[in-house]
């Protein structure tokens, strides 16, 4: 179980923090001259960096107040329905380069404040863990259902002791964002339909969570919630488009 629990938290650390780091690239380019339309140079940088479906941007005129959402971006093999950012920044990003290496930092230090938003569909995550889930070794027809009471992950794991068998193992569980990070919270384990003593299930999420901690989050970002639907999760900080700014649109032909 050590095996399965180490590569599961690998591949959702690497998912989520890809998501997150999209709003890195919300507020990335280098902006040299005041004729230079800070949401189109944005907007093309995100076309060309997560060819998303269709993508707004806005930005004031300085550049003080920024807003991006695009939609249908794909990031780790999974599709995003969705991704949304409000930032404030401290000054413009006028002096980052794209070949620094460390340009996300830089960019983070100069981010005063930010509300951010991520929309995940069921039928999304259920791709995403029949080709990512299953390359962990041991389980087959891993499936997944979305409810306002959280995530039901189920499948079969199979194991050898003198012979081969399987056992179907069920997970329910919601998502919750603390001061340690995003973490999986209220869990049951059911293995061949029996739930699981506290202590076992406490001893799976312990290797697990958090998904990702909050000291890698490499901008200061606000969650106010997390929602679940039978069709969708709402990670969300409530981000608002802006008002009286300029905007640049994209759709994918």
């Amino acid at each position: 179980m050590q095996i399965s629990a180490d590569l599961l938290k690998a591949h959702l650390q690497r998912f989520l923090i890809s998501l997150l780091i999209i709003a890195v690239f919300c507020v990335f380019p280098s902006i040299s001259s005041a004729e230079v339309r800070i949401e189109e140079k944005v907007g093309k940088l995100l076309v060309n960096e997560f060819d998303p479906e269709r993508i707004t941007v806005q930005a004031t005129g300085g550049g003080s107040f920024l807003y991006a959402k695009a939609t249908g971006i794909v990031i780790e093999g999974v599709r995003i329905e969705s991704v949304s950012l409000y930032a404030m920044m401290k000054e413009p990003p006028n002096n980052i380069s794209e070949y620094d290496k460390d340009r996300k930092y830089k960019l983070a230090d100069l981010i005063h404040y930010s509300r951010g938003e991520v929309v995940l569909l069921e039928k999304d995550f259920k791709d995403y863990a029949r080709k990512e889930i299953e390359d962990i070794k041991g389980f087959k027809n891993l499936d997944c259902d979305f409810s306002k009471n959280g995530i039901r992950v189920s499948g079969a794991y199979t194991a050898t002791f003198l012979f081969k068998f399987n056992i179907r193992m069920e997970v329910l569980s919601k998502l919750a964002f603390n001061d340690s990070g995003l973490n999986l919270t209220d869990t049951t384990l059911y293995v061949a339909g029996v739930k699981q003593p506290e202590y076992i299930t406490s001893q799976l999420i312990e290797r697990i969570n958090p998904l990702i901690a909050k000291e890698k989050i490499p901008f200061p970002d606000r969650i106010t919630s997390i929602n679940f639907t039978d069709d969708r999760i709402v990670i969300t900080g409530d981000p608002k488009p802006l008002k009286d700014a300029k905007v640049w649109t994209y759709s994918r032909s």
